[in-house]
């Protein structure tokens, strides 16, 4: 494998120019301008120059906010920016208190999050468990330097399969219950055998860990064990106990705690990519392809060096990993041009890449998507002609 070139720009900028957006509609040109947690003097322009469009469709902008999980992200910028504004001569964004609400109301909902995942934290490195955060917290406490940015729904954990019952007992204490919330928000109901079952042949992680929240903007917490950063119908495994054997040590939600080292951070973050991306689950829930998922994984790949890179190429190859790494840092590569280096892709890129429109393997249901990339990310009905999933939910 080529090495990559040592990268030298800051990870808070993952693209200053950007894909090329003329074929979509403005209120998509408008997201994908301000998708990143720092607009510069340019972004900030041509943020001011879209939302003074008057064909740009403001309940279509608002609802692609939303989906791509970036609402909270938007709100900030339009206070920081002003651009609720008018700006030479154009008018700014209608109803900014519904963008910098959103903003305000995601950061005391993480907060939230972040107290009681932090006494799950805590609690479990007290009992000797090992443990590792994926996502979340570890990116909007880092790359994001913000917590109110990042739209957080739960806490995946890697930990060793030995190690669950430990964790069970942990979780237990502090009123997590595996199951899901019943509709009257108030208790936590267990899973159907049916389902309990299909996860336990099927799946890499326990089933989640809830208790109600009891508050509106946290109507459950959420915990999610995981053993293996791959799907078992993936045919690669990359076990919690390795990853968890390079962990690194951080605090994360005020407490002491691990994340996986950068090599198998990026690694995890292209294998969730990938899933969620091509799995008919998500395509029929509509969170398949969301523009943060790949924001997430440009500002962690922006922030590597050669030699992060060189460990990355290395684990790749090792756990035989280069169709899903190479599918996850494409498109983000698409999105974000400077993310990626160059010498990167081209050492990851497989001779045959019709994979890259193709959707459902996992499934065992092969298809293959009709619109390009770009053009599919904001088509809302996308799945509609999709088979359906055999993942239970009850």
């Amino acid at each position: 494998m080529t090495t990559a070139p040592e990268k030298t720009a800051q990870a808070d900028a993952p693209a200053p120019g950007g894909p090329d957006t003329s074929a979509l509609p403005a209120h998509a040109r408008l997201l994908l301008t301000m998708a990143r947690p720092r607009l510069d003097a340019g972004q900030e322009r041509l943020a001011h120059s879209l939302a003074g469009q008057s064909d740009l469709d403001w309940g279509a902008f608002l609802d692609a906010a939303a989906r791509h999980k970036l609402l909270p992200l938007v709100g900030r910028h339009v206070f920081a920016h002003r651009l609720d504004r008018e700006h030479d001569g154009g008018k700014g964004f209608p109803y900014g208190w519904v963008f910098t609400t959103s903003y305000l109301g995601n950061r005391a909902r993480n907060q939230a999050l972040s107290d009681d995942f932090g006494r799950v934290f805590r609690e479990l490195g007290e009992a000797g468990v090992r443990h590792a955060v994926r996502k979340g917290f570890s990116l909007a406490e880092g790359e994001y330097g913000d917590a109110g940015l990042r739209r957080i729904n739960d806490v995946d954990l890697l930990v060793d399969r030995d190690d669950v019952p430990r964790a069970h007992e942990v979780l237990e204490r502090l009123g997590y219950v595996q199951g899901k919330l019943a509709e009257d928000g108030e208790q936590i109901l267990p899973f159907s055998r049916k389902t309990q079952i299909f996860w336990r042949v099927n799946l890499s992680n326990q089933l989640p860990y809830r208790k109600a929240g009891h508050r509106p903007d946290v109507p459950e917490f959420n915990v999610d064990l995981c053993h293996d950063i791959f799907q078992k119908k993936s045919g690669i495994s990359a076990p919690a106990r390795e990853l968890l054997d390079r962990g690194v040590p951080t605090v994360l939600c005020g407490a002491p705690t691990w994340v996986p080292d950068p090599a198998d951070r990026l690694l995890d973050l292209c294998s969730h990519l990938h899933k969620e991306a091509t799995s008919l689950q998500f395509i029929e829930d509509s969170v398949d392809l969301q523009i943060s998922k790949f924001l997430d994984l440009a500002l962690v790949a922006k922030s590597y060096d050669e030699a992060v890179w060189r460990a990355f190429l290395t684990r790749v190859e090792e756990y035989g990993a280069g169709p899903i790494a190479y599918y996850a840092l494409h498109f983000t590569a698409e999105l974000y041009p400077d993310a990626v280096p160059r010498q990167v892709l081209a050492s990851l890129r497989p001779e045959n890449t019709d994979y890259l429109d193709q959707y459902g393997t996992l499934d065992g249901q092969t298809a293959r998507w009709a619109l390009p990339f770009l053009e599919r990310l904001f088509d809302t009905g996308r799945g509609d002609a999709s088979e359906r999933s055999n993942v239970p939910h009850d």
